[in-house]
């Protein structure tokens, strides 16, 4: 038995990706713009706990902030704290494990969003929409993606390729119908 666990755990994740609820009211659980983006439901308030949700992975995931990274150790996502909150102009850089196991729910799957999907953050109790424009992947040595930027803008970033930190997988992500980006085009 223990044999075969070892030869099929490395296909577990994705096993569980292809199999995942693609529910509209699962995906997008909170109502808001993106319920409306994915033809959800749901009744559901907006989370007064800060979070992120990115319907074309399945994840729905907590943002935590600390000065340092070991903040999730146990999951969930962290707020680089020289960065600025996603309410705010300028970047808000999320940091996340690739990691699967011990229960986590990680950006195991980021490398599986696109430019043009939606995907939302609940800061404060406010959800905030943004698009998906840009998908890339960089040397760890790389520190311009948490460089300010004029207009408001979300970077999620993690290891990359799975199972090293040889390289980080960055999403670049801007809001939607926010007059100050619109303006900057």
């Amino acid at each position: 038995m223990l044999g075969v666990y070892i030869a099929i755990s490395p296909f577990i994740p994705e096993i569980t990706y292809k199999f995942r609820d693609k529910s509209p009211e699962h995906v997008a659980p909170y109502s808001g713009e993106l319920a409306k983006e994915y033809g959800s439901r749901t009744e559901v308030s907006p989370p007064t706990e800060n979070r992120l949700v990115i319907p074309s992975i399945g994840l729905n995931e907590i943002i935590k902030e600390g000065n340092y990274i070991n903040v999730i150790k146990d999951g969930g996502t962290w707020h680089r704290p020289n960065t600025v909150t996603p309410d705010q102009s300028g970047n808000s850089v999320i940091v996340g494990h690739r990691f699967y196991g011990s229960n986590l729910s990680t950006f195991y799957n980021l490398d599986k969003v696109v430019a043009g999907d939606k995907l939302a953050i609940y800061w404060d109790g406010v959800e905030l929409l943004y698009e998906v424009f840009e998908v890339k992947v960089v040397d760890p040595t790389a520190v311009e993606i948490e460089s300010p930027t004029a207009t408001r803008q979300l970077t999620l970033c993690t290891c990359h390729p799975l199972w090293t930190s040889s390289q980080r997988l960055v999403v670049i992500a801007r809001p939607v119908n926010l007059e100050e980006n619109v303006n900057a085009e």
